[in-house]
């Protein structure tokens, strides 16, 4: 029977008797006309607190939870799942995408109920995201936890809770066990967290040399972020965000930035063209065969080149920097101090991720891999794995 019909067919058995006396019928009616709203209202309620599913204009559907938009994390939240296990890396950038346009626009869930598995790097990601999509925006925010305590545990650790929540975060990485993400402009932090790693991770035995080659590695990499990533920016608003944690003998250190991306930063270097003609002749003589004339029309020849050469291999070309030997300017030399911090490891790996590739380069055999992303990375993101002492 419908709602309403059930509920004005008890308003009809209202006749009481004409003495005046208890119509036990009546109180019956009554009792039963009670039992039933109380089941509607029970039922209303439940129908309220169901996760209701609504589509987004992608055709992703995002839930919602006592009339909070539900943002719901992935089983594996992780970049680095390629081959049959490419949906990982899918699914996590689309959480990425899902924080960055629902997170606080409204009051919200951000749900890690189902995450079973999360790498760190990925997690500096997560933090971005929510740390970017928090400013100016009126909603409140609570987590939902795992099931899993390794994953609360490095969501605890890394202050994704307070972040979630909007708390202020601040530390001192003089006392902490445990170095949480960071987040900072400039070069705001860079010697506190060479500090950390000498005084917390090499237990202040670390050479000289090493300090030298760690400071240069982290230092070229945040003024790649201050003089690149944010093409137009004001200082304040080049974010960067870092990762530092130790797995067993590995050293894990990222750094993390939101901006245009190595492939359309690479073509601005004074090098970029004659780098190209030597690592990319094929495709470099293929762009002047078609475009007769555009040798001399630089702007026109920067346009082309990267719809000759893919993102992974832009890349690849800023590692390497300027082949030619010109010297042309003393930041223009390619990545030279991100490579030597793996250079003298025997297990060391570099990971590039920007735009639509990723750059591995892998020091036991020495040898670049290239890949294509199957979705856009937002940003940049280099990490180095290194093998402790």
């Amino acid at each position: 029977m419908a709602e309403g019909n059930a509920i004005s067919s008890l308003h009809s058995w209202t006749h009481g008797p004409a003495d005046g006396g208890v119509n036990v019928k009546k109180v019956a009616m009554d009792r039963e006309q009670y039992r039933l709203r109380a089941g509607i209202a029970r039922w209303r309620n439940a129908v309220r607190r169901k996760p209701l599913l609504y589509k987004r204009g992608d055709n992703r559907t995002l839930s919602t939870r006592s009339g909070r938009t539900l943002i719901t994390a992935p089983l594996d939240i992780s970049i680095y799942s390629f081959g049959d296990k490419i949906e990982r890396y899918n699914d996590t950038i689309e959480f990425l995408k899902d924080i960055s346009k629902n997170f606080r626009r409204k009051d919200c869930f951000v749900d890690f109920s189902k995450t079973k598995r999360v790498t760190a790097a990925a997690l500096v990601l997560v933090y971005a995201a929510i740390d970017k999509a928090s400013a100016l925006r009126p909603g409140k925010a609570e987590i939902l936890w795992s099931g899993s305590e390794v994953v609360n545990r490095m969501l605890r650790i890394n202050n994704i809770h307070r972040l979630i929540r909007g708390h202020k975060i601040s530390f001192s990485l003089d006392s902490v066990k445990s170095m949480p993400i960071i987040s900072s402009v400039g070069s705001e932090m860079m010697e506190e967290i060479i500090d950390y790693i000498q005084n917390k991770i090499y237990n202040d035995q670390m050479s000289p040399d090493t300090e030298h080659v760690y400071g240069d590695a982290v230092s070229e990499t945040i003024n790649n972020v201050r003089l690149h990533a944010y093409p137009n920016s004001k200082l304040q608003d080049k974010k960067w965000w870092l990762m530092c944690s130790v797995l067993g003998k590995k050293l894990y250190l990222a750094i993390y930035d939101t901006g245009v991306g190595i492939p359309k930063t690479v073509i601005d270097r004074p090098w970029f063209v004659s780098a190209v003609q030597i690592t990319h002749p094929q495709e470099y003589a293929s762009i002047l065969e078609q475009h007769p004339g555009f040798e001399k029309e630089k702007p026109l020849l920067l346009r082309l080149i990267p719809t000759k050469i893919s993102d992974e291999q832009l890349i690849m070309i800023s590692m390497q920097g300027d082949v030619s030997g010109t010297k042309q300017d003393k930041h223009g030399q390619g990545s030279k101090s991100i490579m030597a911090l793996v250079g003298d490891t025997a297990d060391g790996v570099l990971w590039v991720f920007s735009n639509g590739g990723l750059y591995k380069f892998n020091q036991a055999d020495k040898k670049p891999e290239m890949y294509k992303l199957p979705k856009e990375f937002p940003g940049t993101l280099v990490q180095w794995n290194i093998e402790l002492p």
